[in-house]
């Protein structure tokens, strides 16, 4: 089937989202299924909807399917290590997923705070200390980011730099 013909429904999928209208994006998304499963993409995006909707057991299978489709699509393995650390499912799935993101996306900062949270969960606390940093030095504002480096550090037993990061 023609790629290009499938454009007008990514279209209107993302105009939906912009309306707030996630069940109608929701519908667009799953038409492009149906006319061509062989896609990472649209289970990336529906996967991304449930996890805003907070359906999660749909969003792990959407991100599940977007890796069996394409198993280097690092955006779907980043979102699937961070939901599934974060649900205290698999850490080391979640550390296998993290990893790949990590190998595709070295630079990006969202894909470094997913790492350092599972090393955070796996008790390795200066490697999550790494990637907190380095992904602070991208994103100097987040405020998730500097949580994460803030309980790294109270972890660790260094309570005033964790004070510090807690506070900001």
């Amino acid at each position: 089937e023609n790629p290009n013909f499938l454009r007008p429904y990514y279209a209107l999928g993302k105009i939906y989202l912009r309306e707030n209208k996630e069940d109608k994006a929701i519908a667009q998304y799953k038409t492009v299924l149906k006319k061509n499963p062989k896609q990472a993409r649209p289970h990336m995006l529906l996967g991304t909807i449930y996890d805003m909707q907070k359906r999660f057991d749909l969003s792990e299978q959407h991100y599940r399917a977007a890796l069996a489709i394409n198993p280097k699509f690092a955006p779907a393995a980043n979102n699937l290590a961070y939901l599934l650390v974060s649900q205290d499912k698999n850490i080391d799935e979640a550390l296998n997923f993290a990893r790949k993101a990590k190998e595709k996306l070295a630079d990006d900062p969202s894909v470094m705070d997913t790492l350092g949270f599972v090393y955070y969960q796996k008790g390795l606390y200066d490697s999550a200390i790494g990637e907190f940093t380095d992904s602070l030095e991208k994103i100097p504002d987040n405020a998730v980011v500097h949580y994460h480096l803030g309980l790294a550090y109270y972890k660790k037993g260094d309570k005033d730099r964790a004070k510090i990061k807690l506070q900001e």
